[in-house]
């Protein structure tokens, strides 16, 4: 008879306190432990696109396409805009992963965009970001400029963009700072801008539809990517490449092509 039943009720309470501490203390070690599972798996999904992106990862032996990867390694790890010319298909966002990925800013993130893809209004809130109030429904949200700050910024087919939205990217190179649609105040942004088009953005100067100074800002450096049929040499080794890719991924067992297959393919015009 040494305990009473107020001491069973203080031991309850103490037991429940004591049942909720190890129970969070469990849940933290686990949310730790993901924690740093999930920092682990990020390092190596990065070094694999680094790996992948690197310009060793790149096939292509002939002069214009050799000469395309040593322009990337010159100008990766630098500040500088790039623009990258090319027929659709001829690999401009493969580059431009490569300029990101072989620079300082690897570990930062890489944005793409298609500035073809959306019309202006949208496109327009998709690059600078848009406040609560501009329309109903809205609600507020960074735009891409924001999500790359400290990386790269790869907006494709640039020579399809609006007049409209060319004038603000413009202020936005030039000012290092970028304002939401319906916002008073600028936020700063450290980005690095690399364009993509298959347009001959001389000729759409000439016709009035893309701005002279925003072509002279983005283009710092630029590279220009050969098209498959001004790069033959190249042909067997990239059909070569995908098609053990395709027979890893179907676990398939493959010899490579036939003489009459590879004949075909080196004849072949390559217009698109």
């Amino acid at each position: 008879d040494v305990f009473e039943p107020r001491h069973e009720r203080i031991l309850a309470i103490i037991a429940n306190a004591v049942a909720m501490a190890l129970e969070n203390a469990r849940l933290f070690y686990e949310v730790t432990r993901s924690r740093e599972n999930l920092v682990i798996e990020n390092k190596s999904l990065r070094r694999q696109l680094s790996d992948r992106f690197s310009t060793e990862g790149l096939i292509g032996n002939s002069a214009q396409f050799q000469a395309a990867l040593r322009l990337v390694e010159k100008v990766a790890d630098t500040t500088a805009n790039v623009l990258i010319t090319g027929e659709s298909g001829t690999g401009k966002e493969v580059f431009a992963r490569s300029l990101h990925y072989n620079s300082a800013r690897r570990d930062k993130p890489f944005v793409a965009i298609n500035c073809a893809a959306l019309p202006e209004t949208l496109l327009e809130a998709e690059l600078f970001g848009i406040e609560r109030g501009v329309a109903t429904g809205v609600d507020p949200r960074p735009g891409t400029f924001e999500l790359a700050h400290g990386g790269t910024l790869f907006l494709d087919e640039i020579g399809d963009m609006s007049a409209a939205v060319q004038v603000r990217l413009l202020r936005v190179l030039q000012e290092r700072k970028v304002s939401r649609v319906g916002a008073r105040e600028a936020i700063d942004i450290d980005v690095r801008v690399i364009a993509a088009t298959h347009q001959n953005l001389g000729n759409e100067i000439g016709a009035g539809r893309f701005r002279e100074d925003l072509f002279y800002r983005i283009k710092v450096v630029e590279i220009q990517l050969p098209s498959l049929r001004e790069r033959r040499d190249d042909i067997l080794p990239l059909a070569n490449h995908f098609l053990g890719r395709f027979a890893e991924k179907h676990e398939r067992h493959h010899t490579g092509f036939s003489r009459s297959a590879a004949r075909e393919m080196l004849a072949h015009p390559w217009p698109g």
